[in-house]
């Protein structure tokens, strides 16, 4: 399973002005070729569209209902990177940022999904395809679900995608006014980017001031790919609003 961890070529994790982690070809050549050739186009544009943007996803509870009809190859993308033993190496990753946790590492359970514990979490992953929308974000300054642990995206972009933008941006926050669906009121200047790059990695340690967006995209005729793969408390948030 080594060689289909997106943490193997890790050399750092920043902490300012949050914790992240960007890795430029986190995949080896040979893997990330393969998974790209195998994306499930045809089944995400079955999908109904989740946003005004024309955004399809593709859940972790819809692949297991239908007894994950993907490739070999993706089949152990997915298990690898649901499994306890990837949840291990991004606490490992940012131990700096795990020991201020509410619930001790020590504590965090596999959840169960008839009976989860105030301490549980669980792992989730998902296909995501952007249409060629330009001039505009998909995701303005933002940030995530207050019971996520940390969230991970792998880009995968065509060879033939000539398009610009649609990159991860990092916010150092001026303030921490949100809406009610956590978007800035006041957001702080682009500190950080990690490209929209075939095989580059971003990884972030969720949290009140993790602001982040995704640029506008210029001259795309291609979707835009990524593969979203998180974990989440089922009880006791992560943080608490201010």
């Amino acid at each position: 399973m080594s060689e289909l961890c997106v943490l193997q070529n890790l050399k750092k994790v920043e902490y300012d002005p949050w914790p992240y982690i960007i890795i430029e070809n986190a995949l080896p050549e040979k893997v990330h070729n393969e998974l790209l050739q195998t994306l499930p186009n045809d089944r995400l544009d079955k999908q109904q569209q989740v946003d005004k943007h024309g955004k399809l996803t593709w859940l972790l509870k819809e692949l297991h209902e239908e007894q994950y009809p993907v490739s070999n190859i993706w089949k152990e993308f997915i298990e690898y990177h649901t499994s306890k033993q990837f949840v291990d190496k991004v606490f490992d990753a940012f131990e700096k940022k795990s020991k201020n946790l509410a619930i001790p590492r020590d504590q965090l359970i596999k959840a169960d999904i008839n009976n989860p514990a105030p301490c549980s979490y669980f792992t989730d992953f998902s296909f995501v395809k952007h249409p060629p929308v330009n001039n505009v974000s998909n995701k303005i300054p933002h940030t995530d679900n207050p019971k996520e642990i940390y969230a991970g995206l792998l880009y995968l972009k065509s060879p033939e995608d000539k398009s610009t933008g649609g990159d991860f941006c990092i916010h150092k926050p001026k303030g921490l006014g949100m809406n009610s669906v956590r978007e800035y009121s006041n957001p702080g200047p682009i500190v950080k980017t990690c490209p929209y790059v075939s095989n580059n990695f971003v990884m972030f340690w969720n949290g009140e001031e993790t602001q982040h967006s995704v640029s506008p995209r210029q001259d795309a005729e291609h979707p835009r790919w990524s593969i979203n793969m998180i974990s989440r408390f089922t009880g006791t948030r992560n943080w608490v609003s201010s």
